[in-house]
């Protein structure tokens, strides 16, 4: 006889095997999975094809969808919708480049178990959470739940990218047919209500390129750039008063984090050259639209243009506009995974807000379905050297993402 309600919960949570969760923890992280252009071996591919074979493995549904070449999102599910809900856990299979692995203490692809810590990039963001998602999952199906809808388990790629997995889950009839999704980042089991959105503002400066020993018989798009630096703190101020203050987030920022002139090509010494490019990372709090947040750094660029007759400043999102998302604790979503949460800790949850931008947003602003985000790791350890992740945090994870999928797809 198929369980419900509590019975179903608690058989779900007797089902999870931390040893098998830490097992799967390492063995995700032991494959590297780093996005290094031109080499197409280096990949989320090797990753992806253990997962699929583990879901196999557990009697899951098992879709492989080729986002890009060699680049496969993997995604499993549990039940079917049949008019009802359907719960996506989510997850990244790429990670972040090691960096230099001298610097490191621990192997960066070890995964190597010290103490209460798991080591590895990627231990925290965010093969951590993903593996915890896995199990939960696979322990609902060992319990024998009753679900009356769907459980999705999405493992994505290029999420430290372009979000290219994100896009292409709500293009698929399973992404379309998405209720809600819990976001399983690194913020040390926080029920994030709200994150930031984020802008890639690529500004392209064009001057007219001279010899440097005459300046007058150019327009220097240096000067021009500069000129839009200038304007940043103004850009920042007018973005700040447009904005809700947030109770989990800091304000928007205007970090410029991209310099190079000339554009193309290589510098001289004494050539003012023909074109600059500049990137601001803008980093966005609810309330303003992608419009009114393009209306804002068009009129930087046309401010910039005014101090320097004769440049253009002209800029592009790069990977488009993606805004700050917020969900109400109203909504059946938290009320689940706030219920999951004083279940599994017998504490009340902690609320709080994601401070960068994750491939949420993607989902949220296309399918238009509540996010939450919640994961085990510490939430400034990811890109890192010696990024790690607690085993408490990892296995309270998993049986909060048991519990918060069971409240939500038995109601």
């Amino acid at each position: 006889m198929a369980r419900s309600g509590a019975a179903a919960i608690n058989a779900a949570l007797s089902s999870i095997d931390d040893a098998e969760l830490i097992a799967l923890t390492r063995d995700l992280v032991r494959i590297p999975s780093v996005i290094r252009p031109g080499d197409a071996t280096a990949t989320e591919a090797e990753v992806a094809r253990y997962i699929e074979r583990w879901f196999g493995k557990q009697g899951f549904g098992v879709e492989v969808h080729e986002v890009a070449p060699g680049r496969p999102n993997v995604v499993a599910w549990l039940g079917d919708t049949d008019g009802g809900r359907s719960l996506l856990l989510e997850g990244h299979s790429d990670v972040v480049t090691e960096g230099d692995p001298r610097e490191w203490t621990h192997s960066p692809f070890g995964a190597e178990l010290v103490g209460t810590r798991i080591y590895g990039r990627g231990a925290a963001d965010m093969k951590g959470g993903l593996a915890a998602a896995m199990i939960a999952a696979a322990a609902i199906k060992r319990s024998g739940a009753a679900l009356r809808g769907r459980l999705v388990i999405g493992a994505l790629v290029d999420e430290e990218g372009d979000m290219l997995g994100a896009h292409h889950l709500c293009t698929t009839p399973i992404g379309r047919e998405l209720s809600a999704a819990i976001i399983c980042e690194p913020e040390q089991n926080e029920i994030c209500l709200e994150q930031r959105g984020v802008v890639w503002a690529r500004v392209t400066v064009r001057g007219r390129m001279a010899h440097g020993a005459m300046p007058e018989a150019g327009v220097n798009p240096i000067s021009a750039t500069g000129a839009l630096l200038a304007e940043v703190p103004a850009l920042e101020r007018r973005l700040r008063r447009l904005s809700d203050t947030s109770k989990y987030l800091g304000p928007p920022t205007v970090t410029p984090t991209v310099l190079q002139a000339p554009a193309h090509g290589i510098g001289q010494s004494n050539v003012i050259p023909s074109s600059a490019r500049l990137t601001l990372d803008v980093r966005l709090t609810p309330g303003p639209d992608g419009a009114t947040v393009a209306a804002e750094i068009d009129r930087a660029c046309r401010r910039a243009m005014r101090r320097c007759p004769g440049a253009t400043v002209e800029w592009e999102p790069v990977n488009g506009v993606r805004l700050a998302t917020r969900v109400a604790r109203s909504e059946p979503l938290v009320q689940a995974v706030a219920s999951a949460v004083r279940h599994v800790t017998g504490r009340p949850p902690r609320f709080g807000g994601v401070p960068g931008s994750t491939d949420g947003t993607i989902l949220r602003m296309t399918l238009g379905i509540p996010i939450v985000t919640l994961g085990p790791g510490n939430r400034l350890i990811p890109h890192q050297v010696d990024e790690h992740v607690e085993v408490s945090e990892l296995t309270e994870a998993a049986r909060i993402y048991a519990a918060a999928a069971l409240n939500f797809l038995q109601r």
